[in-house]
């Protein structure tokens, strides 16, 4: 299904709350599906605790994460010891079909490094490290039409 195909904009976050606030306004965004200590597989024994919030605008998805506990280490790059901070983490792409899926992952990992993977929540997901070329992540993922993703909210 094309229409479950979207690409998504990821902020990782001090404040999980205040970068919602702010990226609502931003964007006319009249609210969140909203994850609070949502824990997750990242890899092989591995979990990890954050917040996760979730809108869909015009196409694009916007996603805030705060890490909070746990195989959080991906989710702290760029982020300050203390103090608020808000920074682009990586650009997502959900995919509907599996061999779409396979195909993009398989050309990714012959190109980047693979700091987190994982089956999770129902669904599949990877972080590729392409920092150097392009500046940030790049997140594959693949989940049912039924998982999680179908209560993100539109605007």
């Amino acid at each position: 299904m094309k229409d479950l195909d979207y690409y998504q904009y990821s902020y990782v976050t001090t404040d999980w709350r205040r970068a919602m606030d702010e990226l609502a306004e931003q964007h006319d965004i009249g609210g969140w599906f909203e994850m609070p200590d949502a824990v997750f597989d990242t890899g092989p024994g591995k979990t990890a605790v954050c917040h996760f919030a979730l809108a869909n605008k015009n196409g694009l998805q916007i996603e805030v994460i705060q890490p909070i506990s746990g195989d959080c280490s991906v989710y702290r790059i760029g982020l300050p010891e203390s103090g608020y901070a808000k920074r682009f983490h990586h650009l997502g792409r959900h995919f509907s079909n599996r061999a779409d899926f396979d195909r993009h992952y398989a050309a990714a990992k012959a190109r980047y490094t693979l700091p987190v993977a994982a089956e999770t929540m129902g669904g599949e997901y990877a972080y590729f490290d392409a920092r150097q070329d392009t500046g940030h992540f790049l997140e594959l993922y693949i989940f049912p039409a039924d998982s999680h993703l179908s209560q993100v909210p539109n605007w």
